[in-house]
């Protein structure tokens, strides 16, 4: 072989083995790139998949937190007509037939504890009472030993009497019974309006 065909014979084997280099590293790249393309893919997947989670969670929370205000704001409004319709039962309480009875009870009753003198405080409108109050302590003994006055602080009505030697209080006032018996009041009430928690299905 002459040197000019050796020269062209080494030169093509060259560029034939630069051509098939060539075409390994195009191929690797590719496959470099397919890798690439895969785990991003299988990252964004990953990451829409916790967002929706999340999102499914958020939501959830959400749902739930607003169920929860309302069943408060439902609460709320629920106990706000409960209080209205005891205040305007309570303001007109005194009206009732029997309340002279119960007052008179209350107060004779809480005197005949008492030793020594008493001291009787009643809601202004109540001082009609006065006379009759007086009437009925003289069945205990104690009449004399009692002075009656006002009580700015009592609101709906009833008594409160006090132990002069002692300080000891016996509070009858519409106020208190209410709160000693506002619990039940209030079952009672929220069961006839139906949204007792025993009458859920």
């Amino acid at each position: 072989m002459d040197k000019i065909s050796l020269e062209n014979a080494i030169k093509g084997e060259a560029e034939q083995a630069i051509r098939d280099i060539a075409l390994k590293e195009a191929e690797e790249i590719r496959k470099l790139n397919d890798a690439y393309a895969a785990e991003i893919d299988d990252f964004r997947k990953g990451i829409q998949t916790q967002t929706d989670a999340r999102i499914k969670q958020e939501s959830s929370k959400a749902e739930n937190r607003t169920r929860l205000d309302i069943k408060k704001l439902k609460l709320r409004n629920l106990e706000s007509f409960i209080n209205r319709a005891v205040e305007e039962a309570m303001e007109d309480i005194r009206d009732n037939l029997n309340y002279k009875k119960f007052l008179l009870t209350a107060i004779t009753d809480a005197v005949s504890r008492i030793d020594e003198a008493a001291e009787v405080r009643l809601k202004r409108e109540d001082l009609v009472y006065e006379k009759e109050i007086k009437d009925s302590l003289k069945t205990t003994g104690k009449g004399m030993d009692v002075i009656i006055t006002e009580d700015t602080g009592i609101r709906w009505g009833g008594c409160i009497v006090i132990d002069r030697s002692v300080g000891r209080i016996f509070d009858s006032t519409i106020e208190r019974i209410y709160f000693r018996k506002s619990p039940q009041i209030h079952r009672e009430v929220m069961k006839m309006l139906g949204n007792y928690p025993g009458n859920a299905k």
